[in-house]
């Protein structure tokens, strides 16, 4: 016999590898793939911003270098023109000192002084001599200047206010800048001469020379700082020259600056460096480094996925060697490799070989043992026969046969295995598995006993059992159910379980099974799952008769089933209706003679008073009639006090019904709520009602008349099941009572339905004497309640119960333990 078992074992362990090796495989390696990459992006990224890092400080360092050869050659051009001003200024002074400089001087004289001055401080576009009337009579050079001859300064207010300042001061003045008749941008330099051959300083004229700033700036400042820098001049803030196109887009983060102080006037020099100089001294360096930058982190980043790649290659390679000898390891059997010859000499065996057969890995490898010697002689030719076979029709092989093992027991095993050609020689080997199935099959021959026993069990028991899946189809139908529906097993077999049960006024009900176990198994709330209910069931012939059932899920390898013991429980409701009716009757016939009794009392006692005011009513009216109006004072004082005996009365007779404290008594909640469940379980039963109860922590106690409370408890859970009856138990079949300790010693007992509730107009007059919500009511079960608990100094109280039903509930002071 084949063990299905282990095939199917070993059929699903083969789809679990094949899967392993293609989807989860694919899986895993795009996951360590994906991983690489990343590893791999991240080093190249910190890399990368490791190199930033360098190139912004070599650009930081780069910056400072050329805005410290900036600034220091805007310091170096500064004092390089103040220092040429000042000598400039020192030298035309020295230089109005020679006693040749007069009004009187002629052209020669002239000239040879000025020529040598000329020649001896290049960059001046002109000196001239101005007379006291300030007008330009000699200029050197003369050509290029012709237009100087005879110039007024008062045409050049700049120039006029420059010899008029010199003179003051008897010093030498430098102009503020000017416009130049010759059509540049300049400054002039005035310094007076006097006559010192008399006593008074007579002023005979002034030495001038012009400086226009653009010749100036060529002729005085070195070439390479042209070329390299553009440079723009400023006196008190008044741009006076720039070397900078006009179109030029100056940039200010390079631009630096350095000023003197001259004659009052603040001369300010501007540099920045040229973009050509820029471009060939920093932008193209800093560049040709990004560019290395960038391609040294994408070396990085390849040198280090290629180094992962290989590193997880070496590791997968290594963790499948690492599996499957794992896997060999762990498997209930031998997995081998053997040659297809004489007693299959193995190859490879796994270590499971020894825990199967008792010889040792090292054993079959070395072919001290041959797995064809151990094999039971009475099945060798038989396994020879099949693998033969198979390997001639190039199919797997597949058998159970014995073995004698090396402590010499016999044992019954599996094998399957397969002919293959192998790698290394291309000659056929055997590659398969072998397992030890002998507890195996000792216990499917147990587990049939076991089905026997229990299928005879359940046909002898007197109740019907069937037995459905989580579809709600029948699976099986016992004696007795053949017998309580009328049908046999192979009728009702794989049926849905709805032909045992009949609609209902138009509804749907035979479907409600379906739904109860839908619900449970998705919702997991039980309704009739684990609980008994009585229903009504339909025989084969149509008739339906009354049921007591109770439904439990059991497991099985195949998904959930469920079983049901069915019990008819037809004489059983005959004999409850014949009680409940009984019974019902003797409590009608009682409250007739408590309702006849009590109107006998009240009318026996109010008689007499009644009376009496009858009388008295009369003889006021003779009175009156008669005149005699004075005595009307008296019968008035008769009439009330014959009203106040009535009312006295008619107290004492409520005074009696409330049975005074006689009776009380100190009794736990539980108690009296338990024995209340007792006393409505059988009419719960009959209405088909659930009823469950909720007890407080702690043993409870309260100190009142047992049989009163309990008839208080027993009025709300009637009202609360007649509710839900009313509305055919469309919100469920479940009404509570529960019982809670408050912080104030008092003890709660409520009794929480699923009915229709109560109408808003009933709440002011809920607990009055003759208001009811019943047809047939009479009003008095809740003000009779009403007065039991408040004459046990508690209250009674009403609430809704979202989404459907009412909550009556009653307080009654708690008996603390000292108390007792």
């Amino acid at each position: 016999m084949k063990i299905t078992w282990h095939r199917t074992r070993l059929d699903n362990f083969e789809s679990l590898l094949n899967m392993t090796t293609t989807k989860a495989t694919a899986l895993i390696q795009f996951l360590r793939r994906h991983t690489i990459l990343w590893y791999s992006l991240i080093i190249g990224a910190f890399a990368a911003a490791l190199i930033t890092i360098t190139l912004t400080s070599i650009e930081a360092q780069g910056n400072a270098h050329i805005n410290r050869l900036t600034q220091n050659s805007a310091n170096g051009i500064a004092l390089l023109i103040e220092d040429d001003l000042k000598k400039r200024m020192s030298t035309l002074s020295e230089f109005t000192k020679l006693p040749q400089l007069t009004t009187n001087m002629s052209d020669e004289e002239w000239q040879s002084i000025s020529k040598a001055l000329y020649d001896a401080q290049r960059g001046y576009q002109a000196l001239g001599w101005v007379d006291n009337k300030y007008h330009v009579l000699r200029v050197t050079p003369v050509t290029g200047n012709e237009i100087v001859q005879n110039f007024n300064l008062a045409l050049n207010p700049e120039a006029l206010s420059g010899a008029m300042k010199a003179q003051q001061t008897k010093g030498v003045a430098v102009t503020t800048p000017l416009n130049s008749i010759h059509g540049g941008a300049g400054v002039g330099i005035y310094v007076p001469v006097f006559n010192q051959s008399t006593g008074d300083l007579k002023l005979e004229g002034f030495i001038s020379g012009l400086l226009l700033f653009e010749s100036y700036v060529n002729g005085i400042l070195p070439s390479y700082l042209l070329s390299d820098h553009q440079i723009t001049l400023f006196i008190n803030d008044q741009e006076i020259y720039s070397d900078t196109p006009s179109s030029a887009i100056s940039n200010d983060d390079w631009s630096r600056q350095a000023s003197f102080q001259l004659e009052g006037q603040i001369w300010q020099v501007s540099m920045q460096p040229n973009p050509e100089f820029l471009e060939q001294s920093h932008y193209r360096m800093m560049a040709i480094l990004m560019v290395l930058g960038a391609l040294l982190s994408t070396f990085i980043t390849i040198a280090v996925y290629t180094a992962l790649s290989a590193r997880n290659k070496a590791n997968v390679i290594k963790d499948d060697r690492n599996k499957v000898e794992h896997l060999l390891k762990n498997l209930p059997g031998m997995a081998y490799q053997s040659f297809d010859t004489a007693d299959w000499p193995s190859i490879l065996v796994s270590e499971g070989c020894e825990a199967l057969t008792g010889y040792t890995k090292q054993e079959f490898e070395v072919h001290s043992v041959l797995w064809g010697k151990i094999i039971h002689p009475d099945d060798y030719d038989r396994v020879h026969k099949t693998v033969h076979q198979a390997v001639f029709q190039k199919i797997p092989y597949e058998l159970e046969y014995r073995i004698i093992a090396k402590d010499k027991q016999t044992h019954l095993v599996w094998e399957r295995g397969e002919a293959v050609v192998s790698l290394l020689n291309e000659k056929l080997i055997l590659e398969g598995f072998v397992t030890d199935v002998t507890n195996i099959k000792a216990a499917e021959i147990e587990v049939k006993r076991s089905h026997a026993f229990s299928d005879a069990i359940v046909e002898s028991v007197i109740e019907g059992v069937i037995t459905i899946d989580q579809t709600g189809k029948i699976k099986s139908f016992n004696s007795a159910a053949e017998q309580l529906f009328g049908y046999s097993a192979a009728e009702v077999k794989n049926q849905s379980v709805n032909i045992l049960m009949p609609s209902n006024d138009g509804h749907d009900s035979e479907h409600d099974h379906d739904r109860y176990v839908a619900t449970y198994i998705k919702t997991g709330a039980a309704h009739i799952i684990g609980t008994g209910r009585e229903l009504e069931a339909k025989r084969k012939d149509g008739s339906v008769f009354p049921i007591h059932i109770s439904v439990n899920e059991i497991l099985h390898q195949d998904g959930r089933m469920f079983v049901g013991l069915i019990r008819d429980i037809t004489a059983q409701r005959l004999s409850q209706d014949q009680s409940r009716k009984h019974i019902e009757q003797m409590a009608h016939a009682d409250r007739l003679n408590s309702l006849g009794e009590m109107a006998a009392g009240i009318a026996h006692e109010v008689n007499q008073p009644l009376t009496a005011i009858s009388l008295f009513s009369q003889s006021g009216k003779s009175f009156c009639n008669s005149g005699k109006f004075e005595k009307l004072p008296d019968i008035f004082e008769k009439l009330s006090l014959h009203a106040r005996r009535a009312g006295a009365v008619l107290e004492r007779m409520q005074t009696m019904t409330r049975q005074g404290d006689r009776n009380k008594e100190h009794i736990e909640c539980r108690a009296i709520i338990s024995e209340v469940i007792k006393l409505a379980e059988s009419e719960a039963r009959v209405r088909d009602i659930i009823i469950k109860a909720s007890f407080c922590k702690s043993n409870a106690k309260v100190y009142v008349d047992r049989v009163q409370i309990q008839q208080v408890l027993l009025n709300l859970l009637r009202n609360g099941m007649e509710a839900m009856q009313s509305i055919d138990l469309s919100h469920g079949n479940l009404i509570t009572v529960t019982c809670k300790q408050t912080d104030d010693n008092q003890v709660v007992i409520s009794v929480i339905d699923t009915g229709c509730g109560l109408d808003s107009s009933m709440n002011e007059k809920l607990f009055t004497a003759f208001s009811s919500t019943k047809q047939q009511g009479m009003g008095i079960g809740l003000s009779i309640s009403k007065s039991i608990i408040e004459d046990h100094g508690g209250s009674i109280h009403y609430a809704k119960h979202p989404p459907a039903g009412s909550v009556f509930s009653f307080k009654l002071p708690l008996v603390l333990e000292q108390s007792v």
